[in-house]
């Protein structure tokens, strides 16, 4: 069984997959995600250009 957070952070891996700065598809997905109790943050950085991406949730 999955969680949320995991079945969250597959969608990103699955769908959001191309550089919005320099075009690079990604497919490994390779997003991160970690929390401080308050809030989740799904993080991507970019293996081509570096550019980082991030989502963040408020659990509240």
């Amino acid at each position: 069984m999955t969680t949320v957070l995991e079945r969250v952070r597959r969608r990103y891996e699955t769908t959001d997959k191309k550089c919005p700065d320099c075009g690079y598809v990604d497919e490994e997905g390779n997003w991160e995600s970690r929390t401080n109790g308050q809030q989740v943050v799904y993080r991507h950085v970019c293996p081509s250009c570096g550019s980082t991406r991030e989502h963040t949730f408020n659990l509240k």
